[in-house]
């Protein structure tokens, strides 16, 4: 036993090491540092040089006040000259806008083409307006504030009380589930190489001379799933870069440290680290039985897990559905929706122990048979593995 432990601990190690090279990740963090600093500087730099006040010439003004616009944003002219030829004013880029103000009901504003600074103005013209109109019709302070104030509503929920839950067990649930799938498309993409390749080379005959195709598998597994983690180590340390940098610049982006209930972030970040050990064995098995990875129609197998997340969302409607209880404890769909349903509402110990006893167990068993249908496939030329052999493969009885 602890023979074949050293031969799986060697497999995995070496499996990782033909992956990971600490050098490429350190350059990948440096290198999106550097782009972020591109980024956000960049934009520091073009707003404060290059993006100046825009020019505005103002006919016919006598009831706004325009003063009271963003002066940081536009420079007001007032000269009547302006209203004449008005195309070659703003083709000589004189003035980047002509405002014709009628009365208070009709604006005209001419400007070369749309730009989002000239929603902006409309939109404190439209504000200014509506000041005015408010003024002029005598209607006090006290009763638009009345008008407009939002009624005092507060909803009890009798069963599970949702002002209980903070905006951190929400953002933890979010991110452990987007690096769970992250990381399953990591896996999947060597996996698929690693295995698919080695069987086209012909090399994992040699190999499986000396060990087990369990244990060859097993190694796979568990050095795939190692490299998978410290791949998003890499991309969680740019993202946290991208994220400081940003603030750096007042881009207003921070990083959110209250992470809520100790006790629901340690399940929720169980049940993500099983979900993706599950998917990652269940493609080992699949990459088992594909001959060539470019025509083999079983590459559609891989938006599996997407409909995990799709089948989360629903989840956030109605979390305490009969339908989303089982999908809970379903074990390809439990990771995800568990997480939602924890975050949600109460869920039994009883309902966490079954979804977690279940996902070990298929995890357990896909790992069995990926090595089964391992077993088969390397010996097999030319072809992929049918799936009624690929069942037959399963349910030989005998101890790899």
């Amino acid at each position: 036993m602890n023979k074949r432990l050293k031969l799986v601990y060697d497999v995995a190690i070496w499996e990782f090491s033909r992956w990971f090279k600490l050098k490429e990740q350190i350059i990948t963090i440096i290198v999106f540092s550097f782009i972020s600093l591109l980024i956000f500087g960049g934009i520091s730099v073009y707003n404060k040089y290059f993006n100046s006040k825009k020019v505005i010439a103002v006919i016919n003004n006598s009831e706004l006040v325009i003063e009271k616009l963003n002066s940081a944003k536009y420079t007001f002219r007032t000269d009547d000259s302006l209203s004449k030829n008005y195309k070659e004013q703003l083709k000589s880029k004189k003035v980047d806008a002509i405002l014709y103000i009628f009365n208070l009901d009709t604006i005209k504003i001419y400007t070369q083409s749309n730009r989002n600074w000239v929603n902006e103005l409309i939109k404190e013209l439209t504000d200014q307006r509506s000041e005015i109109k408010i003024k002029q019709s005598n209607i006090t302070n006290e009763a638009i504030n009345n008008i407009f104030n939002i009624p005092f509503i507060k909803t009890i929920y009798t069963e599970n009380d949702d002002s209980k839950i903070s905006s951190g067990e929400k953002i933890a649930a979010g991110i452990l589930i987007g690096m769970m799938l992250m990381g399953i498309f990591l896996g999947l993409a060597y996996q698929f190489t690693a295995i698919t390749g080695e069987k086209q080379l012909r090399i994992t005959e040699v190999i499986v001379s000396a060990i087990s195709p369990q244990t060859w598998i097993d190694g796979k597994i568990i050095g795939i799933s190692l490299l998978s983690f410290s791949l998003l180590i890499t991309y969680s340390l740019s993202t946290v870069i991208f994220v400081i940098i940003s603030a750096l610049f007042d881009s207003g982006w921070t990083i959110p440290l209250d992470f809520g209930n100790p006790k629901i972030l340690f399940i929720l970040t169980i049940f993500a680290f099983l979900g993706f050990i599950f998917w990652n064995t269940f493609f080992s098995a699949i990459a088992a039985t594909i001959n060539d990875p470019n025509t083999s129609a079983r590459g559609s197998l891989i938006m599996l897990p997407i409909l995990n997340i799709v089948l989360a969302f629903f989840a956030f409607g109605n979390p305490d559905s009969l339908l989303i209880r089982l999908l809970s404890m379903f074990p390809p769909t439990s990771s995800p929706i568990l997480a939602v349903r924890l975050i949600l509402t109460d869920v039994s110990i009883i309902e966490i122990a079954i979804s977690f006893i279940l996902l070990v167990f298929t995890i357990y068993f896909l790992r069995k048979a990926a090595g089964k249908i391992f077993e088969v496939s390397i010996l097999m030329y030319g072809k992929e593995l049918s799936w009624s052999e690929i069942k037959r493969c399963i349910t030989i009885d005998k101890t790899m």
